[in-house]
C-alpha cells in the first residue's frame, strides 16, 4: 500500500529536519506548499522516464456501422441537401462515400436536420436527386488520460489483423489524395487539431456490424484519488491521494528538488534519487531471458508460421 500525499510530504520534511505539517492541501505554510508542487513535479518526471506497467491501459474501441441514406447534390457543390435525417452525423469525424464526391471529402458542418456541408466540391456536372450516400465515422476520441501509444498493440480484433501505422501525414495524404487509396489492411494515425483523435483508413463504409479495435497506451494518470481503485488523476489533489508510482521515489525526488531550489548542494541527493529510480525501472514488469547462444527456432507453432491472410491460398489441395 502506497503512502498518501500527506505521509510522503511529512516523511520528506522529517528527513530534512523541517517542521512536520498536519495537512498539505490548503496549507498556507510556504515550505509545505512548495513541497506539494514539487510532489506533482516529481510525478511528471517519473512518468516520462519509463513505460511504467501501472500506467499501461487498454482502449477497446467499437467502430460504429456506417450510415446509409440519400441526398441531393447540386453540380460542383459542397452542400448535400434533402438528407432524411442528420441527427447521427457530426463535423470532422465522418467521411463520405459516393460516386459523385471525392474520396477525401468529410463533413465540416451539420447545417440542419436535412443538410450538411462537406470539405470538397462534388464531381457531378448536373443535379443529382435522391442519390445513395454512405457516412462512415472514421475518427474517434482518444481515451481519457491518454499520453502516448504502447507500440505495436493496435489490432483489428474482428478480422484478427494488426493495424498498420501509425501512418505519417505524408502516407495518410497519399491514401486520401492519391490514385490508389485502398489496400487489404486497415491503417491508423493520431490526429488533431481538435482533442486528440484516433483516425482509421479506409473509413468503415463496408462493415455490416460494429468493428472491434484495440490498442494499449500510457496514461498521464499517476494518482489514485483518495486511494480509489477506479478513480485516477494526473496530480495530487487531496491529502489522502496515493501515487500509482513508487512513493519512495517521490519522496526522494521532493527532497533533492527542494534542496536545489534552496541553493544547497543537492548533487548527491539527486544521484541517490536517479540510482533508486533506475533500480525501479529495472524491476518494473517482466523481462525476457536473453541467451548468448545462437538463436533457435521455436519448438512449437507460433504466429510466425501463420500468414496475414489468403490462407491456404487458391488451388491448395493435399500436400505430399
Amino acid at each position: 500500500m502506497s503512502l498518501t500525499l500527506l505521509q510522503i510530504v511529512q516523511a520528506a520534511q522529517g528527513e530534512l529536519g523541517l517542521p512536520i505539517c498536519t495537512s498539505v492541501i490548503g496549507n498556507t505554510d510556504a515550505t509545505t506548499t512548495q513541497m506539494y508542487y514539487l510532489a506533482n513535479n516529481v510525478l511528471d518526471e517519473l512518468r516520462r522516464m519509463n513505460r511504467w506497467t501501472v500506467q499501461q491501459f487498454e482502449y477497446d474501441l467499437i467502430v460504429n456501422t456506417p450510415v446509409t441514406t440519400t441526398c441531393d447534390i447540386a453540380p460542383s457543390s459542397n452542400i448535400l441537401t434533402n438528407i432524411p435525417d442528420t441527427s447521427g452525423l457530426a463535423a470532422n469525424i465522418f467521411a463520405i462515400s459516393n460516386d459523385n464526391i471525392p474520396d477525401a471529402a468529410r463533413i465540416v458542418s451539420v447545417d440542419s436536420a436535412t443538410q450538411v456541408t462537406i470539405s470538397m466540391e462534388s464531381l457531378n456536372t448536373s443535379p443529382v436527386v435522391g442519390d445513395t450516400i454512405i457516412f462512415g465515422q472514421d475518427t474517434y476520441p482518444m481515451p481519457s488520460g491518454f499520453d502516448w501509444f504502447n507500440n505495436r498493440t493496435m489490432w483489428d480484433r474482428t478480422n484478427f489483423w494488426e493495424l498498420l501505422g501509425p501512418d505519417s501525414p505524408q502516407l495518410d495524404q497519399w491514401h486520401r489524395s492519391g490514385i490508389i487509396n485502398t489496400g487489404p489492411r486497415r491503417h491508423f494515425r493520431k490526429i488533431g487539431p481538435y482533442a486528440d483523435q484516433f483516425r482509421i483508413w479506409p473509413p468503415p463504409f463496408e462493415i455490416a456490424t460494429p468493428l472491434q479495435l484495440v490498442f494499449e497506451y500510457l496514461s498521464i494518470n499517476a494518482v489514485a484519488v483518495n486511494g480509489s481503485n477506479t478513480v485516477f488523476a494526473q496530480y495530487f489533489e487531496n491529502d489522502d491521494d496515493q501515487p500509482l508510482l513508487d512513493d519512495q521515489a517521490i519522496k526522494l525526488g521532493i527532497e533533492w528538488m527542494f534542496w536545489e531550489r534552496k541553493g544547497f548542494n543537492f548533487q548527491s541527493m539527486q544521484n541517490r534519487w536517479v540510482d533508486y529510480v533506475n533500480r525501479q525501472i529495472a524491476r518494473d514488469g517482466a523481462a525476457k531471458t536473453l541467451s548468448l547462444a545462437k538463436s533457435q527456432n521455436n519448438l512449437l507453432i507460433s504466429s510466425m508460421n501463420v500468414q496475414d491472410g489468403f490462407f491456404p491460398g487458391p488451388g491448395s489441395g493435399s500436400s505430399n
